[in-house]
């Protein structure tokens, strides 16, 4: 009869180990670097103070971000003056693509299929995929790809007149992996 009651038991207590409440649950080996900044009292935690702390500085920081594009002054962004911060933002976004592909690129200005390989966002992937890939991007087929290849590519995710045809699988469908 004791013996029946075992499994309950070992249920039970299973139950109470694996169902921390919320306030007690941790990150494993400490906190991420971007939250120790917040964690005031350094017990590797974020308390309900340390939260309330966080959200404080993410309305702040919205609140100014609002601030910088209401050009208006009424508080809220107007469908122009999103499509002003939209434009302002992509700006700085190809003006730091331009320069970095330009630093990977080199005095020619192109990337050519073995600049393409070495970059360490293909580092896994496999290469006959990093080929098609290259050939995808390489609309003019003269063997380098261009910040405006490049580019493009990025913009309209096809290559101008192909219909915007994915990638064919290379070995059989398992993702070029």
């Amino acid at each position: 009869m004791k013996f029946r009651l075992l499994p309950l038991l070992g249920f039970v207590l299973g139950l109470g180990f694996t169902s921390a409440p919320a306030r007690e649950r941790s990150f494993g080996d400490g906190l991420p670097a971007f939250l120790q900044q917040f964690d005031t009292n350094e017990d590797g935690r974020i308390g309900e103070e340390e939260r309330q702390a966080i959200r404080e500085i993410r309305q702040a920081r919205h609140a100014d971000w609002i601030a910088q594009w209401d050009t208006s002054g009424d508080g809220m962004l107007s469908r122009e003056e999103r499509e002003a911060a939209r434009e302002a933002i992509r700006a700085t976004i190809e003006s730091k693509r331009a320069a970095r592909f330009a630093e990977i690129a080199g005095d020619d200005d192109s990337l050519d299929a073995d600049e393409f390989a070495a970059l360490p966002a293909l580092d896994d992937v496999n290469p006959r995929r990093v080929a098609a890939i290259f050939a995808r991007l390489d609309s003019d087929n003269d063997g380098g790809v261009t910040l405006q290849e490049f580019t493009a590519r990025l913009r309209h995710h096809r290559k101008p007149n192909d219909g915007g045809r994915p990638l064919p699988p290379l070995d059989g469908g398992n993702g070029g992996r």
